[in-house]
């Protein structure tokens, strides 16, 4: 039953529809209330509107619920995880295509059916849900199993990618080593980035205690894909940035700002570039740069807490004050027991004491 409902899934093409009771007052006012505040009546009233047949307030009210759930009694709090009697896991799955596909971010124990799902997700247009999947995927299998045809087609952040492509060129006991360089020179001649970091990774050049690189094995890939030496040498110096970034230590600005540039484009970076254009425009550039030097890449750190995108756009929701209120304070573990003291909010000031502020104010 499940690999039927996930075939249906994968097959449907109404993902892209506007989701149904979106403009409707029973879904509006309180989904806006919890939007500027933590109003526990907005839980409970988007809880009736989703058991009397509201689709948005549905799909909204898991990210809701994370929000506000810990203003309500507990007696109340049970109440939530049913719609109508059925658990909300199932209530969301037979609601919406996208809702089954996200299934509010649990793996499941068939790892080719999540590769599916992430990419799945990457095409209806939630790509920081997709990359949670897609990085639990690779994180459990290693990313060496057969890879779907259309695997290079979706898109996966370069970073993501980067790193199955490098799992394929080292000794991992699953790949064969040929077939990994042949794969990389395909993506070196289709000119994706991910090769080129996948490379710099390789060759140990974002690390000082690392092994000295197969110059000869370099070589021959760049030769075959038609490269020259001098370009392929540039284009892996460019990449080192982001493999810095997503080792998730901190970084000098340089580097920040470097990976920032590279990162700008991909949708997963949207949460943060909204949140700082909304928090600090007038230093919106060193808000992203102190971000990422300090606390890495954004992707993932709020999925679970951000309603889906056809209830609100990514951009909107971090520009209102509940998403910015998530965002800020997935800083939390990284800050110790006092952040006001803490180093690593001492070297967030030191790029952008907006964001720093910021920060401060949004912890509980």
């Amino acid at each position: 039953m499940r690999a039927f409902l996930l075939a249906l899934v994968l097959a449907s093409p109404t993902l892209a529809e506007p989701v149904p009771g979106a403009d409707a007052p029973a879904f509006r006012a309180p989904f806006d209330r919890a939007l500027q505040g933590d109003d526990p009546t907005a839980l409970l009233d988007l809880h009736a509107a989703a058991e009397a047949g509201n689709t948005a307030a549905l799909l909204a009210l898991p990210a809701v619920s994370d929000w506000l759930r810990a203003t309500l009694p507990f007696a109340e709090r049970k109440k939530l995880i049913r719609i109508n009697g059925l658990p909300i896991a199932e209530a969301l799955a037979a609601a919406d295509p996208v809702a089954a596909l996200w299934a509010q971010g649990e793996p499941g124990s068939d790892m080719g059916a999540l590769l599916q799902r992430a990419i799945a997700l990457y095409d209806a247009g939630e790509p920081d849900k997709a990359t949670l999947l897609f990085m639990t995927w690779l994180n459990q299998t290693g990313g060496y199993s057969d890879l779907p045809k259309d695997f290079f087609n979706h898109p996966v952040p370069p970073w993501a990618m980067a790193q199955v492509l490098r799992g394929r060129l080292i000794d991992n006991g699953v790949t064969l080593p040929a077939d990994g360089d042949a794969l990389i020179v395909d993506r070196l001649k289709a000119d994706d980035p991910a090769a080129w970091i996948a490379l710099a990774g390789f060759a140990g050049l974002d690390r000082t205690d690392a092994e000295p690189p197969d110059a000869a094995r370099l070589a021959a890939l760049f030769q075959a894909a038609g490269i020259p030496q001098d370009e392929a040498v540039r284009r892996m110096q460019a990449a080192v940035p982001a493999l810095k970034v997503m080792r998730y230590e901190p970084v000098d600005a340089v580097t920040a700002k470097a990976a920032t540039d590279l990162f700008r484009a991909e949708p997963e970076f949207q949460p943060l570039l909204s949140l700082c254009a909304a928090t600090c425009p007038q230093t919106q550039d060193q808000c992203a740069t102190a971000f990422v030097a300090t606390f890495g890449h954004p992707y993932g750190r709020a999925a679970r807490a951000q309603p889906p995108a056809s209830v609100i756009p990514t951009s909107d929701f971090f520009a209102t004050p509940r998403g910015r209120l998530v965002l800020l304070r997935s800083t939390l573990g990284r800050l110790g027991d006092d952040p006001a003291t803490s180093p690593a909010l001492a070297a967030t000031r030191e790029i952008d004491a907006c964001l720093a502020d910021a920060i401060l104010a949004a912890l509980p």
